[in-house]
Order: C-alpha cells, then sequence, then structure tokens
C-alpha cells in the first residue's frame, strides 16, 4: 500500500508540471472602458485572475480599466485591429456596424423578461452562423457578456401612466429599435453612454435614466432622479468582452478552452449573484430617498408596445438582411415568451 501511494505521489507530481506546460506563456492587455467597481465589473476580474490561476501562471492578463487604453467607442476597433489583445465594450455603441449581433442579442425593447432569459437569448445568437460570421468578417471573437437586472426607467418626476412619459428626455441605448420604442410613448431618445448618465440627470439634458438599478447607487443617480417606474422594458446585455477571431484561432486548443470555460464560469456566478445585487441595490436607492412609483395603466401601457420583433423583421428585409435573419427570429419570439409570465 504503501509503495502504491509513493507511486500516485510520484505520478502527481509528473502531472501537475505538464498540465502548465500545455499552456503558452502570454502575456495579454485587456482594455476596458468602465471604472473597475462597476456592477459586474469584478467578474471580468475574477475571469482574468482566474485564467492566470488555472494556467499556472503562464497566461496573464492585465486590465487597463477606465479607458486607460481605449474609451468605449473605441475598443471595438482596437479588437478588430488587434490592437489589443482583449476588449471590453457595448455592442449597442456599434449596432450600425454590427446590426444582426446587437440586435439579436438584447437591443428589442420587452422581449427579455428577465436577466436569465437575456442571457439565454445572447447565447443561444452568439452560437448562431449568423453573428459569428458577422464577427468573424470583422475579427472579433465573443468570449463573455454581462446581463443585468431588466431597464427601467428612473426619472426626475414620478410616472404615474403612461401619459406621463410625454416629452420626457430619455436616455437611449445605441441604434435605431430603442428610439421606435420611447417614440411610440412621446419619450425624446437621447442619446448618452452609460459613464455620462449622471452628468445628463444633473444638467437637465436627461429626465429619465434607461437602465438596470444597480446602476443608480453605484453612480448616486438616486439623488437627481429618485423616481423608479416598476415598468419592465427587458433585460439586455450590456458590456461584451472580446478577443481578435485571428488572434482566438492561432491559440492552442488549451488555451481556447480555458478561456471557454473560465468565461462561462464567470457568467454563472454573475447570473446567480445578481438577484442579491439587484435586492441591495434596491434597498439602498429607497434608503437614500428614492421612491418606486407603480404604473397605474399599466395593461394600457402594454397593450400600446409596438411589436418591436416585427419592426425589427420588416426593417431587416428592407435593409437586405432577411435571409440573414431568419435563423435568429425563432430566438426572438422564444425569448418573448417570457414576458406572457411577467406582472409587467
Amino acid at each position: 500500500m504503501k509503495k502504491q501511494l509513493l507511486v500516485t505521489f510520484a505520478t502527481l507530481a509528473l502531472t501537475l508540471p505538464l498540465q502548465a506546460q500545455d499552456f503558452p506563456s502570454l502575456s495579454l492587455k485587456m482594455a476596458h472602458p468602465l471604472a473597475q467597481t462597476f456592477p459586474a465589473a469584478e467578474w471580468d476580474k475574477w475571469f482574468a485572475e482566474e485564467i492566470e490561476r488555472r494556467s499556472g501562471g503562464k497566461i496573464k492578463i492585465q486590465i487597463f480599466w477606465s479607458g486607460q487604453l481605449g474609451g468605449l467607442t473605441e475598443i471595438k476597433n482596437l479588437v478588430g485591429n488587434g490592437a489589443v489583445d482583449i476588449g471590453v465594450f457595448a455592442q449597442a455603441v456599434h449596432a450600425s456596424e454590427l446590426p444582426l449581433t446587437s440586435v439579436s442579442a438584447g437591443l428589442l425593447n420587452r422581449v427579455s423578461a428577465d436577466a436569465k432569459t437575456g442571457f439565454e437569448l445572447a447565447r443561444a445568437s452568439y452560437d448562431s452562423k449568423t453573428v459569428i460570421d458577422e464577427l468573424q468578417a470583422q475579427n472579433l471573437k465573443v468570449i463573455k457578456w454581462t446581463v443585468p437586472s431588466p431597464y427601467k426607467l428612473l426619472c426626475n418626476k414620478a410616472i404615474n401612466t403612461s401619459a406621463d412619459l410625454k416629452g420626457l428626455k430619455v436616455r437611449a441605448v445605441g441604434g435605431a429599435y430603442v428610439p421606435i420604442w420611447m417614440e411610440a410613448y412621446g419619450m425624446v431618445p437621447t442619446r448618452v453612454q452609460a459613464t455620462e448618465i449622471r452628468e445628463g440627470l444633473q444638467r437637465g439634458t436627461l429626465d429619465c435614466n434607461f437602465g438596470p438599478i444597480e446602476w443608480t447607487p453605484f453612480s448616486d443617480l438616486q439623488k437627481v432622479a429618485p423616481y423608479l417606474s416598476d415598468l419592465n422594458t427587458g433585460s439586455f446585455t450590456t458590456f461584451q468582452m472580446y478577443v481578435p477571431a485571428k488572434t482566438y484561432n492561432a491559440w492552442p486548443r488549451s488555451v481556447q478552452t480555458l478561456f471557454t470555460q473560465v468565461a462561462q464560469e464567470a457568467m454563472q456566478k454573475d447570473l446567480a449573484a445578481l438577484p442579491k445585487v439587484e435586492a441591495e441595490a434596491i434597498e439602498k436607492f429607497k434608503a437614500t430617498g428614492g421612491s418606486i412609483v407603480p404604473m397605474k395603466d399599466l395593461q394600457n401601457f402594454i397593450s400600446r408596445s409596438p411589436d418591436m420583433i416585427q419592426i425589427w423583421v420588416d426593417k431587416s428585409t428592407k435593409d437586405g438582411l432577411g435571409e440573414k435573419i431568419k435563423e435568429l427570429i425563432p430566438l426572438q419570439r422564444k425569448a418573448a415568451q417570457s414576458f406572457a409570465n411577467s406582472r409587467n
């Protein structure tokens, strides 16, 4: 028995170094537009640290936070050109350049009623040939993504009924589709990036933020917009992590597998933590003077809500993308069923 144990330990001692040798030595730079303390950004940090740990220290990822290597609108090109090894950016900012990727993975309102549905829609979309081909053509490979709690309206006045929305300047995520939904209720869509929301509300260029509740206490938005509508407009994938496709394809299988596995774990941890994050954000919001305002004519609001999927289908067909989105339409319709079980 003693001899057998010695042989086993010797075998393990030989195996562990060999496993570490399966990974090449890589020193990678990640361009990140957000502060390290931004909600859910900790999972990008966890991802980088876990890659280094599991590779036995052979693969190191240095994160340059707060736009040190490029701003929110610049990182996509830095990744596509191979100027950075890894980049985090919001596909919504580049909706015109990534029409299939951005819309199929979350730019349509009232499609995914919760974060889990939004995550699964993104996963299915990113796995589709249509989206893979679009990203490949721009030298992009998506590694992981973030889906926050449902987007709601945080305003400087109470939204009691859908009529109260008329004339309000509301932050609109990039692309042509969010403005269509907002304009159906008389809102004035206003293009403001995530890092500029508080300034917009403070200066009056915005009346409402359109985003998840966990962004509110992080930026102290309740000080300038203390009224949160309970209206659920859906969950969207916000920030995505990309690597240059050519770089990814050149990595040995061991590195590709490592990145995929760690990314999947990071996203699952993010989703699992989200209910607590959302609940804590709501409590902090209320404790610091914020009020949650129920919409009294919710059914009227819902009945007037445009069919954004059909609008997307019609516009895509007009733009010559009808054949390409055929693979994506069932994914959207499946996700939209989540609202059938939602109270709002």
